[in-house]
């Protein structure tokens, strides 16, 4: 009896073998286990907490297109409860006075207030005003805010002398003017729009800084003025704001949110894997950073495979089995476990070869 189950032992200690074998040179390529998805839920709770509804709805909504947050009791809850208070009629009327008042505001209504001024002369000359009665008292003068209404100022005699031609550039000072005001604009384009006043002023002309403000337009009309805002105060230089661009006109309203649940990786990933679709891409970012160099590194049709696109596995059926088990055994097995099969597997076989050889010999 002991010699026909022998083979059978065999067999199947060999298949322990190779299956142990297969998942060390799977976690040899990627790690598996090292990803976690991304749970909105408490950074959603910490903008709602600082009233910045607008913010956490945009958050929370990334996630809410995957199963593993939209089938979430809390994050409907929370998502309804944003959604409830963004569409009262108090909460929009406040807005639009914040803009008004204040000169920005988070909200639609009360950027677009906010903006109407800045777009029309009078913003420019009030703007200047203001930074007058500074100079003239003493006080710390903005250079950037007098860049900013200087440029106004000229771009729209511009944009009446051209019949519009020029619309472009001035809306894109409107916006630069209201990012001032959010304090998103970083430090490098806040020294070039000083200097190009300064030409702007000599020269009586806007048309040298077409190339500069061109990337924000495009910015602006590819993804609405809040998260221009936010990815323009993420760029270091103008090579930078120029990726944005690009990398905007691939993810549109997704862009900010994308990059920032990847620590900004999400750009140089972008490039790195460029035959990737956009919504694999996107599934990817709910992991993080890791979920891009899991991508990377296995392959996008494995990547997709291993970390669970159910649907597409369900319709393969044994197949489907097969990988959802082979999933299980990468996730939940130790490493130490598939590394004592082995090392038994290898001992028992070499134990056995030498009793048969001892016989011969």
């Amino acid at each position: 009896m002991k010699i026909l189950t022998k083979p059978f032992f065999y067999i199947f200690l060999l298949i322990l073998m190779t299956l142990s074998s297969l998942l060390l040179q799977e976690r040899k390529v990627f790690d598996i286990r090292t990803l976690a998805h991304i749970d909105p839920i408490p950074h959603t709770q910490k903008l709602i907490k600082e009233k910045k509804y607008a913010q956490a709805e945009e958050y929370l909504g990334y996630f809410m297109e995957y199963s593993y947050v939209r089938k979430n009791s809390e994050s409907k809850k929370l998502f309804k409860q944003i959604q409830t208070k963004r569409n009262s009629y108090e909460y929009q009327g406040e807005k639009l006075i914040e803009g008004v008042l204040k000169g920005k505001s988070d909200e639609d209504i009360g950027k677009t207030s906010a903006m109407v001024s800045d777009f029309f002369l009078i913003g420019d000359i009030r703007d200047l005003s203001l930074e007058g009665v500074n100079f003239y008292n003493d006080k710390k003068v903005d250079k950037v805010v007098v860049a900013l209404s200087s440029l106004g100022i000229v771009a729209t005699i511009s944009t009446i002398y051209t019949l519009g031609a020029t619309s472009s550039i001035k809306t894109s000072i409107s916006v630069l003017k209201y990012a001032k005001r959010a304090e998103k604009i970083p430090p490098w384009l806040g020294n070039i729009l000083v200097k190009q006043a300064k030409r702007a002023k000599d020269t009586y002309s806007i048309k040298h800084i077409e190339k500069l403000l061109s990337p924000i337009y495009k910015l602006y009309q590819k993804v609405g003025l809040n998260q221009t805002l936010e990815l323009l105060s993420k760029t270091k230089n103008f090579r930078e704001l120029k990726n944005l661009s690009s990398f905007t006109t691939q993810f549109n309203k997704k862009s900010h949110i994308l990059l920032q649940v990847t620590n900004n990786k999400a750009l140089f990933y972008s490039r790195k894997l460029p035959k990737v679709s956009h919504k694999n891409f996107l599934y990817a970012s709910t992991y993080g950073e890791n979920g891009f160099k899991a991508l990377s590194q296995m392959g996008e049709k494995k990547f997709m495979v291993r970390m669970g696109n159910r649907v597409n596995l369900l319709k393969t059926g044994y197949k489907g089995n097969l990988n959802s088990l082979f999933n299980y055994l990468l996730k939940h097995i130790p490493s130490w476990t598939l590394f004592g099969t082995l090392f038994f597997g290898l001992f028992y076989f070499i134990r056995d070869f030498y009793g048969v050889l001892k016989r011969f010999f």
